[in-house]
């Protein structure tokens, strides 16, 4: 099995922009797969969605929003950050599912909100988090870190996108991290997890054949 770094797999992501692919539309690839996954392997009555407001979050705002269109209720979404630090792609993946009423979201943008949400959180049984993607490094902000604890409180499933939130795409190294039982990683496995520490959090990894 091959492992990539950051930045052999930036370069795959600018080879397939190069070919015409988009990053809206690589967003839109990686929600039908993470969508298609839950609905195949995973029973829930309420799921909530964890996103932050970069790449990785649109990525899970798009599963959001597959995840409805394949028949299922129950599912709300959680924004962590303000609205205004949205990217263009998760703030197009938002406008589709502030169309569809049936999917309460909440920013927690400070510590005072994400504790309002903390029910939410704990009452799920269901938890897809993406809040940071691989190229995270350095520390988390402590918003995050309040929400990864909340996280991990949960007696939920929890689904980690692409890789789990606050850990080093390259090292696999964490100072916290999502407890996950599955990660679902884009297009190749990351060099992280030949790291063992990172395999203690990863829970099953499955590899979502983005390009293909």
């Amino acid at each position: 099995m091959e492992y990539y770094s950051i930045e052999e797999i930036k370069k795959i992501e600018d080879e397939a922009i190069r070919k015409g692919m988009t990053e809206e539309k690589m967003m839109d690839a990686a929600g039908h797969l993470v969508a298609d996954f839950i609905h195949s392997n995973i029973e829930f009555n309420k799921a909530v969605f964890i996103a932050g407001t970069g790449n990785n979050g649109g990525d899970t705002l798009s599963a959001a929003f597959h995840l409805f269109n394949l028949g299922h209720s129950g599912i709300k979404v959680v924004i962590v950050g303000k609205k205004e630090e949205l990217k263009e792609g998760p703030r197009n993946f938002l406008y589709l599912i502030n169309g569809i009423k049936d999917i309460p979201v909440n920013f927690a943008y400070d510590s005072t909100e994400l504790e309002s949400l903390k029910e939410t959180i704990k009452n799920a049984d269901l938890l897809v988090v993406g809040i940071f993607g691989m190229g995270f490094h350095g520390d988390l902000p402590d918003l995050a870190e309040k929400a990864i604890d909340l996280i991990n409180d949960s007696n939920a499933k929890k689904v980690s996108v692409d890789i789990p939130s606050g850990m080093n795409g390259d090292t696999g190294e964490f100072r916290k991290t999502v407890k996950s039982d599955f990660t679902l990683t884009m297009m190749t496995m990351k060099k992280a997890f030949q790291n063992p520490q990172a395999l203690t959090v990863t829970g099953k990894v499955f590899v979502m054949d983005l390009l293909n």
